[in-house]
């Protein structure tokens, strides 16, 4: 069943339900497939760290990106490696974390204007369990949220309802935030 039909046929369950995070089956994917439906901000934690952070979710990013300061990259063993303060909030301390960059990509910033970030991999708590996905490391302080969560992580986890904030759980589902 392709997608546009899948939707006309859930438009009048979709009217009379009120959204929070259900499950929701993919059409297009195999039906085992689940996803969550999440609002256009949730909080998400670090695993391991005990940092809660809220992050943006953008359908309209590829990539996730991370608010880092003091990025400072060398090489070891012929693979480059980077060093990175994620900040705290106003009742957290500065995180400092270490990570092998995965590559390097430029962002276009204005005419003729590009900035150069490293992506690294890293792991997030997102509604009950643990992800994976790619993070470039950007100065987020002139933003509200301090991460974005793009398409390579919301593909297969999470559907977003642009109406909704804060509606699932930012913990990896042991009872603790980390």
């Amino acid at each position: 069943m392709n997608y546009a039909r899948a939707l006309l046929l859930a438009l009048p369950f979709l009217a009379s339900t009120p959204f929070t995070a259900t499950a929701f089956a993919s059409t297009d994917k195999d039906d085992s497939d689940v996803q969550t439906v999440a609002g256009w901000v949730e909080h998400v934690t670090l695993p391991n760290h005990e940092r809660e952070l809220k992050a943006r979710l953008d359908t309209g990013a590829k990539t996730s990106s991370i608010y880092a300061k003091d990025i400072d990259m060398d090489e070891r063993d012929g693979d480059r490696w980077v060093t990175f303060t994620v900040p705290g909030d106003d009742d957290g301390d500065d995180l400092k974390l270490e990570k092998k960059v995965r590559r390097v990509v430029r962002i276009k910033r204005g005419i003729d204007e590009y900035d150069r970030r490293y992506v690294v991999d890293m792991e997030i708590c997102f509604n009950g369990s643990i992800h994976e996905t790619q993070f470039s490391l950007a100065d987020r302080s002139h933003l509200n949220y301090p991460m974005l969560l793009g398409r390579r992580f919301l593909d297969d986890v999470a559907l977003v309802h642009s109406g909704k904030s804060y509606i699932t759980d930012p913990g990896c589902g042991d009872g603790s935030n980390g």
